[in-house]
């Protein structure tokens, strides 16, 4: 918590990128998860509120791990953190594994009804309506997943890569920002989806720099 009362506030939410999965291991420290980093240089300044779940799906139910729906989870956590000036939303992957049948198209779609959320959150509570972000996430590195994930990402390669277009259409169609973040990171050799330590630094700065263009009021 930020008691700095001027502090500009980040709601992050996502999934394993924003819970910091250590590729084949647990969870990276506070300090070496990109929001923190973020939060490091960003300084006080700014709340990096984070809200990251592993497995977490843009909508709908993840096959292989329960309690998964974000877009359900969405509305208590909103309504428990506003007022916020800025909401990140850095989802998307877990949409794609093998237990769902969803296209590209319909996975970035479902974007929509976060954006109604945030909008009934926001006159509901009497608040202002945050700014929003959408991340598209790293493209996944699909045979290699199969050293740790097995099946789980099977087809899942075609769909992350067509995010970034659709993610930017999407954006730009609904008066948001957005950040590719496939331009900016990979994904580990280890386990051919989540971030090292360097990736989870070069994520929260570049993030940092896209803040700061865009200067919060």
């Amino acid at each position: 918590m930020n008691t700095n009362v001027a502090a500009k506030r980040i709601l992050v939410y996502g999934d394993s990128y924003v819970f910091g999965k250590i590729p084949g291991a647990g969870r990276y420290d506070a300090s070496t998860r990109f929001t923190g980093v973020m939060q490091n240089y960003l300084g006080n300044g700014y709340e990096i509120i984070e809200e990251g779940l592993r497995g977490r799906c843009l909508s709908g139910e993840n096959g292989f791990f329960p309690h998964r729906n974000g877009l359900t989870q969405f509305d208590g956590i909103i309504g428990s953190h506003l007022p916020l000036d800025l909401i990140i939303l850095f989802l998307g992957t877990d949409d794609t594994n093998s237990s769902r049948s969803n296209e590209a198209e319909e996975i970035v779609e479902n974007y929509t009804k976060y954006l109604r959320s945030i909008t009934w959150w926001s006159k509901h509570l009497d608040f202002p309506r945050p700014k929003v972000m959408i991340i598209s996430p790293p493209m996944i590195d699909e045979p290699g997943s199969h050293k740790w994930f097995k099946n789980i990402f099977n087809g899942a390669g075609p769909k992350i890569s067509a995010f970034p277009d659709l993610m930017k259409e999407f954006a730009e169609k609904n008066n948001i920002f957005y950040f590719d973040a496939s331009k900016v990171i990979k994904v580990s050799q280890v386990d051919g989806v989540h971030l090292d330590i360097e990736n989870n630094h070069l994520l929260g700065r570049a993030l940092v720099q896209f803040i700061k263009e865009i200067k919060l009021s």
